[in-house]
């Protein structure tokens, strides 16, 4: 039997086993449907998440405070050192006027009297370092404690040891756990789709003991099996994938002007969201449908081996 014939054969045994599945399949189907749908949306969940840990990572944690008088070309020349470390992420300037505008800005909600009374004096200047990480904390506080040893024009390294511990352990803890949570919510979705392929794999399993008798290749025997889930995962992910991409751009696209969508746009505004265009979203929608298809797949190999022996 040529190679063309078999590979027919196989493609046709498949198609009649999903036909004659029926309800079968569709509730095969709809399992996948759901798995994904809860995995992506966790996924999305856990990516914003990482976000926000991110951004307030990126939050100044030390200041540099110079000197009042000191000219803008040597808080720049320490600036300019700093952005050359890997571990800093960006280096906030803070003129003189500037800091004293933020300060009656600060006292103006908290005591708007003592804010009225408050005459115009000289604050110093100031540089905000923003770390690519909080680990990375006591590196750059060693280097700008040696910086101040050496640099006359600094006044002073400002920073809470105490807020950048918490800060180190909470975001280890909360990355830690994070993967713990997606790593079980991954399995259980797994085991869930495995599950399901199972229950119809052993629902064949007298026709596949037939197959055997008859003298059916390995080959033969499996394939449809796997085509079948193929099926199931590509069907499942893409109607998943096309609820949650048609929601968002429902969401986000058609109705970015609505209050609602405002409001929610506003809260996340501030976290470093990479740039999206339409070929990423084009091959994040393919991928999703490949994965599909490769889990629907992988889980049919799982089962159909435990009935061919």
């Amino acid at each position: 039997m040529s190679f063309f014939t078999t590979t027919r054969r196989i493609f046709s045994n498949t198609s009649k086993q999903i036909r004659r599945s029926g309800w079968l399949s569709t509730a095969s189907i709809m399992v996948m449907t759901l798995a994904f749908f809860i995995g992506i949306i966790f996924l999305m969940l856990a990516y914003a998440s990482n976000l926000f840990l991110q951004s307030i990572e990126n939050k100044p944690h030390i200041y540099i405070f110079f000197y009042a008088g000191t000219t803008e070309t040597d808080i720049f020349s320490v600036r300019d050192k700093l952005n050359q470390m890997p571990e800093v992420y960006n280096v906030e300037y803070t003129n003189e006027d500037a800091a004293m505008d933020e300060f009656k800005s600060v006292q103006e909600r908290k005591d708007p009297e003592l804010a009225q009374n408050i005459r115009d004096s000289v604050l110093p200047p100031s540089l905000g370092i923003k770390l690519n990480k909080i680990d990375d904390a006591n590196i750059i506080i060693d280097q700008m404690l040696q910086e101040k040893s050496t640099n006359k024009n600094i006044l002073d390294v400002r920073y809470s040891q105490e807020t950048i511990d918490m800060f180190k352990n909470l975001f280890y803890w909360l990355r830690i756990g994070g993967g713990i949570i997606i790593g079980i919510l991954m399995i259980v979705i797994f085991l869930f789709t495995l599950l399901t392929v199972e229950f119809r794999t052993y629902n064949r399993a007298e026709e596949i003991s037939i197959m055997q008798l008859v003298g059916g290749s390995l080959w033969f025997i499996r394939a449809p099996f796997i085509l079948e889930g193929a099926f199931y995962g590509l069907m499942g992910s893409l109607i998943s994938g096309g609820i949650l991409f048609g929601l968002g751009y429902l969401i986000f696209g058609i109705n970015s002007g609505t209050a609602e969508v405002s409001f929610i746009s506003s809260i996340f505004a501030d976290l470093n969201w990479p740039v999206f265009t339409t070929i990423h979203y084009v091959v994040g929608f393919i991928a999703i449908l490949i994965f599909g298809t490769l889990m629907g797949a992988f889980n049919s190999l799982i089962a159909i081996k435990r009935y061919i022996y």
